[in-house]
C-alpha cells in the first residue's frame, strides 16, 4: 500500500524557514476540480459556481504569482482552461462566471484525479513545478465517487500536489478524506447554502501554501507481496483506447510490485489469430525496464481471435524454466486473459492443459467477449471480470489487483476412475436463427402473472437447439427504460438460457414504453458486437411479450424492425391491445394473444411452427417478375452536377435494372429539380423497360444555381405521385421515392417530406459530395434509408442495398392503417 507521510510545518516554525525569493514566496499553481455530476444538480450548480469565485477573488493572478485551472468532471472530466490559459484575474472570473452544468449519471472522481496529474500540471499546461512553485488541488464534491481513486490519488502525491477538499454534504466526506494530503484539509458544508462561506474557511489553507508556511513532504512504501509469475495475455484487437488504457494500469500495477527475479516477474504475449511475445518472465528483471518495453504494446486491427491457441501458446513457450518460471519451485503461476471478442477457435482443451499444469488463469471480458467461455477458461468463476469497457475497469481495478496480489496455490482437478455419463435426449428441430426477447416487466404483468411469461420462454427454449451455430437466445425487459438481460452471445447452451430466465424478476413500473424498447433491441441486440449473425444471412427474431397498452409509437417503429429484416412476433394478454399488435407484428399471423396470462406457457406449442420455419426474405434476382411498384426518381439538376451528371444517368440505370418495368408492373418517374422542378417523364410515360433506359440515356441537364429540394418534394406529392399522373396508391400499389442531392436544400424538406411519408410514401435519401447529411435523413423514411458518399463516381455501390428495400416481400407492413 501507498502510504504518504505529511509534515505540515505550521505558521508558528515560519520563522524557521530560511527567506525565499519574493517570486518563489508569493506564487502557486492552483487547480479547482469541481463536481458536474448529478450529486450537483443544475440547481445547486451556481453556489458551486460562487465558490469558485469567492476563492479567486482573493487571490493574487498573475503569470508570475497564482495561476489557476479548473476542470468539471462526471462520468469523465473535463479541462476548462489550463494553468496558462489566463494571466488576469478579471478574464479568470469571466470564464468561471461562463461555467455551465454539464450533468451526468456518473462521478468519476478517480478519472478526474488521473486527467489532473497527466494533463493540467506540465510544463505545457503552464505547471512551474520545475522551478519549484507548489502546486495544489482543490477538490468539490456532493457526493462519492463511482470509480476508484487510488491511482490518481497516488500519482498526485507523487508529483508532491499538495489536495484539499470541500465535501457538501455527508456522502463526499469519505472519499476526499481519502485523497487530501490531510484529513484536516477536507472542510464540510451541511448543504448548498453554507457553500459560499467555505471560501473563507478555505483561503487560509490556500494561502498557506502560497506563503510557504505549509509544506508537505510524501514517502511511499510498496505492496508486501509474495513471490509470484504474472503473465499478462492481451487480445490487441480491442482498439486504441482500450490498449491505452491496459499499458497505464499494467505500469501502475508493476510500480506497486516488488519487482525482481527474487520477488514478482511480469511476463506479455498478445494475440489475434496468431500469439506473439512481448516479453518472458526473466527478461526484465526491473520496475522500469518492464515500464519501458510496455511501449511494444500496441493495437491491431483484427476482427477474429483465437484464445485456444494463445492459451497453448503461453503453456508450452512462456512457463517454462528457461523462460523464467518458477513454477517447479513452487512459486505461484498466474495468468491475466484480457479480450473483447468470443474466440474463434476451441478453448476447452487449452484452459483445462492450464489448469492441470496448475496455472491459475483469470480471465477478463468485454464487448463481445463470451462470459461462459470465459468462466470456461478461469480457474473460478469469481476470477471471471465482465464490463462494458476496459477502460472503466482499469480505473477501478481493484479487485483484478487483488486477485493478482493474494492468489496462491495452484489448481487441482480430480479426474473420477469410472466416469458417469449421464445422457439426456432432447428432441429439437435443426433450427438456425437469433431470438430477441423482448419482455414487458410492468405493473400490466405484475409478480403475480410474471410466472407464466417466465415459463413460455422457457417452453418456447427448450425446444430450441441452443448454440453458437444454431440458435441463439437473447432478452430485454421494459417497462419505461429497457434493460437487457443477456445478449445473443452471452449464452451458448440451453440450460444456461432457461437458468437465466429462471432468475428473472419484474423491474415494475406502470410506464410502458414499447416503442422506445423495440428501437432499442434493434440499435443494441440485432448488432455483430452482441452476437447477431445478421450480415451472415441468418434469420432475426423478436417475440414481444406484452400485457398493457402501449404508449408511445409502436408502429413506425415496428415497420423499421421489418425493413431490417427482423421478424417481429407478439405474445399478449391482459390489457394489451390485441388490434394493434396485429400491426406491430411481421404479418397479421404471429400475433397471438390470450384472455389468460396462466394460458400463456401452452402458448409455446402454439407459436412454435411458426417461430422456426416463418423467413423475411429480402433477396434480390437478376429481374423480379411480379410485384407492382410506382418508383420515382427526384434527383439534382443544377448545375453544380454538370460535370458528374452522366454517374447520376448511371445509378438511376442500375437501380431500375432488377425490375419488372411494364404499365401493369413496375412503373418509373424521373425528375430533376433545382430552384424548380422540371420533370423528365412521368409514372404513365413509358409502357417498357427499353423505353425508359432510353429515356434516362437520353436526359440532359435542367440546370440552376441552388437545390429547393423541400418544394420539388411537395411537387412529387402533389402531381407526380398523384393518379393524373400514374401514380397507382389508391389501387395498394407501393409508392417509392428516391431523392438525390448533391448540396443542402436552401429551403426546409422535414415538413414535406413527413407529408409524402404520411401517404403512405417511402422516400430514400442519397446525399453526395456537399450534401446535409441531417437534411438526407429527414428526408428518408428512418436512418437506415439515408445514404452518403463522398464522391458521384460512389453512386455505383448504393443500387444493391437500394433494391433490397424496393423489391423486399414485406412492403406492406409500412402502409399506414386506414382510420
Amino acid at each position: 500500500r501507498l502510504l504518504p507521510l505529511c509534515t505540515l510545518l505550521g505558521v508558528l516554525f515560519a520563522g524557521l524557514l530560511p527567506k525565499l525569493d519574493a517570486q518563489d514566496q508569493d506564487s502557486a499553481d492552483l487547480v479547482l476540480l469541481i463536481d458536474g455530476s448529478q450529486n450537483v444538480g443544475a440547481a445547486n450548480f451556481p453556489y458551486v459556481r460562487d465558490l469558485v469565485l469567492k476563492i479567486i477573488e482573493r487571490l493574487d493572478v498573475g503569470r508570475d504569482t497564482i495561476r489557476v485551472a479548473l476542470v468539471q468532471y462526471n462520468t469523465d472530466p473535463e479541462i476548462k482552461f489550463y494553468l496558462n490559459s489566463y494571466d488576469s484575474k478579471s478574464s479568470l472570473l469571466d470564464a468561471v462566471k461562463g461555467l455551465t452544468y454539464s450533468g451526468g449519471d456518473e462521478s468519476n472522481l478517480g478519472a478526474a484525479l488521473e486527467e489532473v496529474a497527466e494533463s493540467l500540471l506540465s510544463e505545457t499546461a503552464g505547471g512551474r513545478a520545475d522551478e519549484g512553485v507548489p502546486q495544489m488541488l482543490v477538490v468539490i464534491s456532493a457526493g462519492p465517487s463511482t470509480d476508484d481513486t487510488g491511482a490518481g490519488d497516488r500519482a498526485l502525491k507523487r508529483a508532491s500536489v499538495i489536495t484539499f477538499g470541500v465535501a457538501i454534504g455527508d456522502t463526499a466526506t469519505a472519499d476526499l478524506e481519502a485523497v487530501a494530503t490531510d484529513k484536516t484539509f477536507v472542510l464540510s458544508a451541511p448543504d448548498f447554502r453554507a457553500v459560499e462561506s467555505m471560501g473563507d474557511q478555505l483561503f487560509p489553507y490556500i494561502n498557506g501554501v502560497v506563503q510557504r508556511t505549509i509544506i508537505v513532504q510524501n514517502e511511499f512504501t510498496e505492496l508486501a507481496v509474495g513471490k509470484r509469475d504474472i503473465i499478462f495475455l492481451i487480445d490487441n484487437t480491442m482498439g486504441t483506447a482500450a490498449i491505452n488504457g491496459l499499458r497505464e494500469f499494467i505500469k501502475r500495477f508493476v510500480d506497486r510490485m516488488p519487482i525482481g527475479p527474487d520477488g514478482v516477474q511480469v511476463g506479455i504475449a498478445q494475440f489475434s489469430t496468431v500469439p506473439r511475445l512481448e516479453m518472458d518472465l526473466n527478461t526484465h528483471g526491473t520496475r522500469e525496464a518492464i515500464t519501458a518495453a510496455l511501449g511494444t504494446i500496441k493495437a491491431r486491427p483484427g476482427q477474429t481471435v483465437n484464445i485456444g491457441a494463445a492459451l497453448d501458446f503461453v503453456r508450452v513457450n512462456m512457463l517454462q524454466s528457461e523462460k523464467g518460471s518458477r513454477l517447479q519451485k513452487g512459486v505461484p503461476q498466474l495468468l491475466l486473459l484480457l479480450t473483447s471478442k468470443r474466440s474463434s477457435d476451441s478453448v476447452e482443451q487449452p484452459a483445462l492443459a492450464l489448469q492441470q499444469m496448475g496455472v491459475l488463469t483469470l480471465a477478463a471480458g468485454s464487448r463481445s467477449a463470451d462470459e461462459q467461455e470465459l468462466k470456461q477458461i478461469a480457474f473460478a468463476d469469481k476470477v471471471v471480470f465482465m464490463t462494458k469497457d476496459f477502460r472503466t475497469l482499469f480505473r477501478n481495478p481493484r479487485e483484478i489487483v487483488a486477485a493478482l496480489s493474494t492468489l496462491a496455490g495452484v489448481v487441482v482437478t480430480e479426474v473420477p476412475t469410472e466416469p458417469v455419463v449421464e445422457i439426456t435426449t432432447v428432441q429439437t428441430q435443426k433450427v438456425v436463427r437469433d431470438i430477441v426477447f423482448l419482455v414487458d416487466g410492468s405493473s400490466y404483468i405484475g409478480s403475480g402473472n410474471f410466472p407464466y411469461v417466465r415459463d413460455f420462454m422457457i417452453n418456447v427454449v427448450n425446444q430450441l437447439d441452443v448454440r453458437p451455430d444454431r440458435v441463439q437466445i437473447g432478452l430485454l425487459q421494459f417497462a419505461a427504460r429497457p434493460k437487457i438481460e443477456f445478449y445473443l452471445n452471452s449464452y451458448g447452451n440451453r440450460q444456461d438460457v432457461v437458468n437465466k430466465i429462471s432468475q428473472l424478476r419484474l423491474t415494475g413500473g406502470s410506464v410502458l414504453n414499447t416503442g422506445a424498447a423495440m428501437n432499442y433491441a434493434l440499435a443494441n441486440m440485432f448488432q455483430p458486437s452482441t452476437g447477431s449473425r445478421r450480415k451472415q444471412g441468418v434469420q432475426q427474431v423478436l417475440v414481444l411479450i406484452t400485457g398493457g397498452p402501449h404508449q408511445d409509437e409502436v408502429k413506425a417503429v415496428a415497420d423499421k424492425l421489418a425493413l431490417a429484416g427482423v421478424l417481429t412476433f407478439t405474445v399478449s394478454s391482459g390489457q394489451a391491445d390485441e388490434s394493434l399488435l396485429k400491426t406491430v407484428a411481421f404479418v397479421p399471423d404471429l400475433a397471438y394473444h390470450e384472455t389468460s396470462f396462466s394460458s400463456l406457457p401452452a402458448m409455446a406449442e402454439v407459436i412454435m411452427p411458426k417461430l422456426i420455419t416463418v423467413v423475411g426474405d429480402t433477396d434480390v434476382t437478376t429481374v423480379i417478375s411480379g410485384g407492382e411498384r410506382d418508383v420515382a426518381f427526384l434527383i439534382d439538376g443544377t448545375d453544380r452536377v454538370r460535370a458528374d451528371f452522366s454517374y447520376i444517368r448511371d445509378f438511376i440505370i442500375k437501380v431500375i435494372e432488377p425490375l419488372d418495368i411494364g404499365i401493369d408492373k413496375v412503373r418509373i418517374s424521373v425528375v430533376q429539380h433545382s430552384e424548380r422542378p422540371t420533370p423528365n417523364f412521368y409514372l404513365n410515360t413509358y409502357q417498357t423497360k427499353d423505353e425508359v433506359i432510353r429515356a434516362v440515356n437520353g436526359m440532359t441537364l435542367a440546370g440552376g444555381r441552388s437545390l429547393n429540394t423541400g418544394s420539388a418534394l411537395r411537387f412529387m406529392k402533389d402531381t407526380i405521385l398523384s393518379e393524373s399522373y400514374g401514380s397507382r396508391a389508391a389501387q395498394n400499389v407501393p409508392q417509392f421515392l428516391i431523392v438525390l442531392a448533391g448540396s443542402s436544400s436552401t429551403d426546409n424538406v422535414k415538413e414535406p417530406a413527413g407529408a409524402l411519408k404520411t401517404e403512405g410514401v417511402v422516400p430514400f435519401g442519397v446525399g453526395v459530395k456537399d450534401a446535409d447529411p441531417k437534411q438526407i435523413e429527414e428526408i428518408s423514411h428512418n436512418p437506415s434509408f439515408a445514404f452518403k458518399v463522398r464522391e458521384f463516381s460512389e453512386l455505383s455501390t448504393i443500387p444493391q442495398r437500394l433494391n433490397n428495400y424496393i423489391l423486399c416481400s414485406y412492403w406492406m407492413a409500412l402502409k399506414t392503417p386506414e382510420m
